[in-house]
């Protein structure tokens, strides 16, 4: 395992643009750096000439020119090119904290759709088809505008409702990383959620869940279904999967360590749930970290690009 993909991911301060809504950049480099980071912004990436592997929370894809991707608040990632791809990259990014535009802005109706997305966006969304065409076209038109004009607010709200009411947007990170929308609204199943979470070290079976939620295992069974879309115990191998994947990509530890530290306790088990939600296994996930550029983490300053 690398020292660079054995680093916890780093917290990118992202400064604020004094004179604009949201932050706009373009990045021209070599080669695109693993730089696994977070930051409390929201982030809408397009990559405009590039490839190598895209690392979103627990998933690692390919990725190339016209790559599109929404970032929740918080959510891990980096773009990072091959070690042997052809020199010269370049994207642009839109980052904003939609709380700085105030609960009001966001509470008017013809925004809830944006709302949704936004939570969302937090497993990472990959915008696709004839969304990201439309998307992209946009984004590639923002630095025509004058920096901090009306227009360019504009067109990011535009941008936004067009992802919120597309179809073309498919999630990236597993279970790990979702917590449904409706959680918030909903005390009973943000208490078993909190519950999953703080238990998932431990082997949890679903009878004690129900049994912490005063709910028979039937009842706990049909309402966790109907409220998350999925089974409880497809969810918690999820959870348990995108664990072992933040430990392979963030320590040393072996895939065996690994997978008994996520209280996989069966490694026949656990390989087959790895693969089933990876579509690879545990040791090619790890290696795609090794086969990206290498070289130490950017400084902040190193990293930010031009003000567009």
């Amino acid at each position: 395992m690398s020292a660079v993909a054995a680093r916890k991911p780093h917290y990118e301060d992202v400064p604020p643009d004094v004179v604009s809504a949201f932050t706009f950049r373009e990045f021209r480099w070599p080669s695109f750096p693993f730089n696994w980071h977070y930051h409390p912004e929201l982030e809408l990436t397009l990559i405009v000439a590039g490839s190598g592997l895209r690392f979103v929370g627990d998933a690692v894809e390919e990725f190339r020119d016209g790559d599109l991707c929404l970032l929740g608040a918080d959510t891990p990632h980096c773009w990072a090119s091959h070690a042997n791809a052809p020199s010269g990259v370049a994207s642009l990014v839109i980052q904003f904290q939609p709380d700085s535009w105030g609960p009001a802005f966001w509470s008017l109706p013809e925004l809830r759709a944006v709302r949704d997305l936004f939570a969302r966006a937090r497993r990472g969304l990959a915008i696709q088809s004839a969304t990201r065409q439309v998307v992209a076209r946009t984004i590639l038109d923002m630095p025509h505008q004058p920096h901090g004009a009306w227009e360019r607010l504009s067109m990011l709200i535009t941008i936004l409702v067009r992802i919120a009411e597309s179809s073309d947007c498919r999630p990236l990170a597993t279970s790990g990383y979702e917590m449904p929308a409706r959680a918030a609204a909903n005390k009973k199943l943000g208490q078993i959620l909190g519950f999953i979470h703080a238990h998932l070290d431990q082997d949890l079976r679903q009878r004690d869940a129900a049994r912490a939620a005063g709910m028979s295992v039937q009842s706990f069974s049909h309402f966790f279904r109907r409220c998350v879309g999925k089974t409880y115990v497809a969810y918690v191998n999820g959870l348990k999967v995108s664990t072992v994947c933040r430990l392979l990509l963030e320590t040393d530890q072996s895939i065996t360590e690994a997978a008994y530290a996520a209280s996989f306790n069966n490694l026949s088990h656990f390989n087959a749930q790895f693969r089933r939600l990876k579509g690879m296994t545990p040791r090619q996930f790890r290696q795609h970290a090794k086969d990206v550029t290498p070289g130490e983490f950017q400084s902040p300053s190193d990293w930010l690009g031009r003000l567009a």
